[in-house]
This record gives C-alpha cells, structure tokens and sequence, in this order.
C-alpha cells in the first residue's frame, strides 16, 4: 500500500537538446494516431519532437519488440539503439480533429548520408499490430499513403564554442550558498535578489515540520529573515531577508536558449549536515518545464542548494530529488541495460525551477509549521496502519532504508502506535479459546477500532482551506494513501481468519 514514484519510460529525457552540429535523417508528419515506416539506426541517432498536442510514442524493432516509449509529452526526446531496425508508433489525440505533429530522427554529428524523408499527412492512419503486419506500403495495409521523398540534407548548424567553465564557484559565489538549521532537518539555501529583494531560496520540505529554523551564513553569522513566500505548484520557498552586504547569485531567466544537455554544472550544498559546503560537479541531463535532470551526486543535506551552470554562472534550479530507477518492469529493464540509454545510473537527480513558477503566496510561519506537523503526523499514522495490515506481506527494511518514505514501512512501526497496539491485544485477548460466536464478537470489535483509525482525520485533510497551495497536493496524496488502506479494512469482511494471520501475536 506504499506510496511510489513514477518515472517516464525507458530512454525519454526530457527537453529538446541543441546541438552544435545536427543532421536531420528522418522527418514524420502526421495528425493523429500513426505508424510509421520502418528505418535503420546509424551511430548516435534521436528521436526530438516539440509540437502542439501531446504525444505517446513507442519505439519497436522490425519484429514488434517494444525498445523504448514515452508517456505523453508536448516535446522530449529519446535516444535510438545503434544498429538496428525500428519504426515507431505515434499516439495523438484519441478524439477529435487534432493539429498537426512533426517528428524528426537527428544524427548527432557526423557526415552520415540523409535518409528518405517519409510523410504522412492526411486521413488518420490505422495502427498496424506489429505480431500481424509490420509497417509501410502493402497489400496488408492499404490506409498507409507514405510518400517518399527525397529531400537535400539539412545543413549542420554551427554554433560558437562557449567559453571554457569555470571549475569551481568563486570565492563570492561560494559566500552565496548558506545553511539551513531546524530541530528536525538541515538543507541548503542560497542567497539571489528576488522581485522584492535580497531572499534565500529553498526547497519547502526543508523547512515543513522544522521549527526554529535559521539560516546561516558560511561564517556561521546568522541572516535576519522577514518574511517567507511559497511555490503554489513545487517545493520551493523564498525568505525575504534583511540585507547585509552579502554576495548574491544570479538567476538563469532564459534556460529554454541557454542551456543545453551536457552543460557543466555544480551543486554546492551541506551535504550530510556537515555544516560544510561541498562542491559536487555533473553535467546536465535533461530540461522539463518545471524541472532540471543533472548528473551530480546529491545526499542529503544538500536539498534547497543551487544547481549552479559554470557556462554561464548563473543558476538553474534548485536540487530537490533524488529518484532510484526501476527495472522491475522488461521495457524498462531493457531499456536500461541497452547502451543508447540516456538513462546510465540507478539514481535520477532532479533541481526545480524557479523561471517557471507561475505563483508564489504568502506564507505565515506558524500556520505552515502547525500544517506541516499535521501532515507528517497524519503520514506516519498511515504508515503505521500500513506496517500492521500488510506484516506479512513485506521483508523488514527499515534498518537499511530507514529514511525512505515510499520504501514499505518496517514491520514493527505498528508498536509505535498506541491504538493499534491496544486493538491487537484486546482481540488476541477475547479471542483466545473464545467459542465461535465470542471470536466473531472480538474480530468485529477489532475490524471497529481499525476502522476508526484509519477515520482519523480524514475531515480536516480533505478541507483545502487547511492548507496553503503546494500542501494541497500533499494532501490529496496522504487522502489516496489512507482510503487505499481502508479499503484493504474493508476487504476483510467476516474472515476472522484473515486478522488472526497477521503474525503479530508473538511479537
């Protein structure tokens, strides 16, 4: 019943990349659901697409093997396998008229032949099941109107070798990055001029259900905050702050024509809570609309820090995630492992951006901390109900993972909570050598005061006004969890049986 993180497939990576030298060796065109004609793969080949409605495409070799895919996306791209023979399948719009899409197969670099150009613009295409025909001009599938044609080649683009990237921040650069302290939890902010001033900027699960926050300085001198401002989409935050001569970082206002996927990038941050600020270095991987994939390290401590670009020394977005890969499904699993994929480690790390941010309220500091103290409270009684209902079902990971919130919860959290415990017990109790009418008697009042736990609260959660902007979508999640638990209660019906298989009696 765990809450989990969903990934886009297999080799996608989000944004457009721009490339110094670019040959265009395939284009598609079409309006709505389509498959394409089959194509050989050279060296170092892309599928990039930007067009005005979302698209699902699926990559398949000429035997119909799924390669690669992505969910729908407005643009993207994804890289090819070297050396084989693919077509694609394109999804549209599933209803209505829809405005064209553009496809093209790029080769990054190199003097390669350009390929035939394949149109496909007109009447719907019918998808063609790759176990019964493969795509193109035949018999077997007369709606396919291609039209070869031969296009001249798509001269390479040459663009200015920027300046060689600093190695490391400079020495005021680096005075920008400061630390974050609470009772609870240690991050990194830094220091930009804001639309209403001098501001730290962070991520806001630094700073949620942290009480006595301060921020500090790399002297260990602490900054006078005056306020606090809120995301209403992501997890960032931005204090306003009294100014004190410090050193501030510039802000990347332009990342959609200045950055690109390779760009050199720094994460500067107080990683592990070491109250010292590392510099860890990587490399851009993709751009999103709202967020940034880069290829530095991260751990914690360092969330709420600059994802620094050396090219320009400016910042990019915010370093707030780090995301394992799952290979547990073939496509993926496949994917993975096959040597084109833009995805290379086990670990995704992600920044937010802040040019993107369509709103940013106002926060009262109280009022955020009292809701996000509800809100952990509230996650820790699910996943406290969680580890009780579903003992047997998971091994007991919380001595390796203990800090892992969508990772199942320890087998033994369940103790932590009074109620259950006392639940537990009393059933056990009436239950035992208890005829038939006395044990379903016990189990009923055992299947009442689960239910009432599980009750609990879900009044205030699901009232939005409780909650500023982006912990409503906390919230909404949290409510998810809860009534997927309950209706595992629910599922339990008469079957005593079920309860007293739990395994919790000697434990």
């Amino acid at each position: 019943m765990r809450r989990v993180s969903f990934l886009l497939l297999g080799l996608f990576a989000l944004g457009i990349p721009g490339r110094a030298q670019t040959h265009v060796v395939q284009k598609f065109d079409g309006n709505s659901s389509t498959t394409t004609a089959p194509f050989t793969v050279n060296d170092k080949w892309e599928v990039v697409w930007n067009t005005p409605m979302p698209l699902r495409i699926t990559l398949l070799s000429s035997d119909g093997t799924i390669v690669a895919g992505t969910a729908g996306m407005f643009r993207g791209s994804f890289y090819l396998p070297k050396g084989g023979t693919y077509y694609l399948q394109v999804n549209g719009a599933d209803n209505g008229p829809t405005a064209p899409w553009h496809l093209s197969v790029v080769e990054l670099g190199g003097d390669s032949q350009s390929s035939p150009s394949v149109g496909l613009n007109g009447p719907e295409m019918n998808f063609v099941p790759p176990s019964v025909q493969p795509p193109g001009n035949t018999a077997a599938n007369p709606a396919a109107t291609n039209v070869l044609v031969n296009p001249a080649p798509v001269a390479a683009v040459q663009t200015p070798a920027p300046a060689a990237p600093a190695v490391n921040l400079t020495e005021d650069q680096t005075r920008a990055v400061v630390m974050i302290e609470g009772d609870n939890a240690e991050g990194t902010g830094f220091l930009v001029k804001g639309p209403d001033g001098p501001a730290v900027v962070t991520n806001i699960h630094v700073i949620a259900g942290n009480p006595n926050v301060r921020i500090l300085t790399n002297t260990g001198a602490q900054i006078v905050v005056t306020g606090l401002k809120g995301a209403a989409d992501r997890d960032l935050a931005m204090f306003s702050i009294q100014d004190a001569h410090y050193s501030y970082l510039d802000l990347n206002t332009d990342i959609s024509n200045s950055v690109q996927p390779g760009d050199d990038v720094i994460t500067p941050g107080n990683s592990q809570g070491g109250e010292v600020v590392l510099n860890t270095h990587g490399t851009v991987v993709g751009i999103g609309p709202e967020r940034v994939e880069f290829s530095n390290p991260i751990y914690h401590g360092n969330s709420g820090g600059p994802v620094f670009q050396t090219k320009t020394g400016k910042v990019l977005a915010v370093v707030t995630e780090a995301t394992k890969v799952d290979t547990n499904n073939d496509l993926d699993k496949a994917s993975f492992a096959n040597h084109g994929s833009a995805i290379t480690t086990s670990m995704r790390y992600f920044g937010l951006r802040l040019d993107t941010v369509p709103k940013w309220e106002t926060y009262d500091l109280s009022r955020f901390l009292t809701e996000t103290t509800f809100l952990d409270q509230f996650h820790q009684q699910s996943r406290q109900l969680d580890s009780y209902l579903n003992y047997s079902e998971k091994t007991d990971n919380q001595a390796s993972n203990p800090n892992d919130e969508n990772a199942a919860p320890s087998s033994k959290l369940f103790l932590t909570n009074s109620k259950i415990v006392k639940a537990d017990e009393e059933f056990t109790r009436l239950a035992s050598g208890a005829d038939g009418s006395q044990r379903l008697d016990a189990y009923r009042g055992w299947l009442f005061e689960l239910t009432d736990i599980a009750d609990m609260n879900m009044q205030a959660i699901q009232d939005p006004s409780n909650f500023y902007g982006f912990d409503q979508q906390r919230a909404r999640d949290e409510v998810a969890y809860r009534k997927a638990l309950k209706k595992e209660l629910d599922s339990f019906g008469d079957d005593i049986s079920r309860a007293e298989s739990l395994g919790h009696r000697n434990n």
